[in-house]
């Protein structure tokens, strides 16, 4: 028994440092995806959907940087979507005055948990910063074509400002951060639990904070909660089945469903590696009605917190 409470706190560490770099390196395939649509678009015309992707403000909530959008509802008219960079929490660097080291404590010392969620987004911003600044990385490579020109200085321009700002933090990011989401979440601010527990936190509330997260239609501990094991949240396989119908029915809603898609497609490859799952499509085929109820009433969460504008 001693000997695997040992090699469990050996392997923590381990397991979170591997979700880090498993988050980061998902962010950069990002943007080589953006890029490279870029590049297909340059050829026949610019592409407004992807203009806004580039400017997009949160890459960690938003894999994809889809912008606003307008849909059709069917009769002509055109139905404009209530959200401001996509799907997921916009990090506003100016929101706050002083140093980011001094906003960390400004909202540890005053237990504000939306300051403490948005500082804590930045926190995690540090990380891509470091990574989207190193001139090794492929998306780096020199380009010909100037609107990529343009997308990535503009870019570059805004990582050297964050970067700077980071340098400020005086001791340990990840600690900070984890003291920042552990006030979030005490406070029920919606979004934080998945992200703690991507940090590896597994503690009761983290867990139950992730399934009421989910429940009430965050896309991003819903497409966590999709593609890891149904244990690892110690959910029953008949939530976690409601869960990724949850996010097939949103992903086919007229309005904001190419929004959700994306998660859903995430969801469903890293259910292979991560899950354990066999196939990267889930199957939705012999589900009961009770799961397809409730899966139904979390896609219904789901589009309306995308038309508040509160993914």
């Amino acid at each position: 028994m001693l000997l695997r409470e040992r090699d469990k706190g050996l392997m923590m560490p381990i397991r979170r440092t591997y979700l880090t770099i498993f988050a980061i390196l998902f962010v950069g395939s990002v943007f080589l995806f953006i890029t490279k649509r870029l590049t297909d678009e340059s050829k026949t015309g610019s592409n407004p959907e992807i203009k806004q992707a580039i400017s997009s403000k949160h890459e960690e909530s938003n894999p994809v940087g889809i912008g606003n959008s307008t849909n059709s509802n069917g009769d002509g008219n055109q139905k404009k979507i209530s959200t401001t960079s996509g799907i997921g929490r916009t990090v506003d660097w100016n929101k706050y005055p002083g140093t980011l080291d001094g906003q960390i404590h400004r909202a540890l010392d005053n237990h504000d948990g939306e300051m403490a969620m948005d500082v804590a987004d930045k926190l995690w911003e540090c990380n891509v910063a470091a990574m989207l600044l190193n001139p090794s990385e492929p998306w780096q490579s020199p380009s010909q074509d100037t609107t990529i020109q343009a997308a990535r200085l503009e870019r570059i321009q805004k990582y050297q400002r964050i970067d700077a700002d980071c340098q400020t933090i005086a001791g340990d990011r990840e600690q900070w951060r984890l003291r920042l989401l552990d006030v979030a979440i005490e406070k029920k601010v919606v979004g934080a639990a998945i992200n703690s527990f991507n940090q590896g936190v597994r503690r009761p509330d983290v867990l139950q904070s992730v399934v009421r997260d989910a429940q009430a239609g965050d896309i991003n501990s819903l497409t966590n909660m999709a593609y890891h094991k149904a244990a690892d949240f110690e959910i029953s396989a008949d939530t976690q089945r409601a869960i990724r119908y949850a996010l097939e029915v949103a992903s086919n809603d007229p309005d904001v469903g190419k929004m959700v898609r994306p998660y859903l497609d995430i969801a469903e490859t890293t259910s292979v590696p991560v899950g354990g799952e066999t196939s990267a499509k889930f199957d939705n085929s012999n589900l009961s009605d009770e799961v397809r109820n409730e899966g139904k009433a979390i896609a219904e969460h789901i589009v309306s917190r995308i038309n508040r504008g509160h993914q």
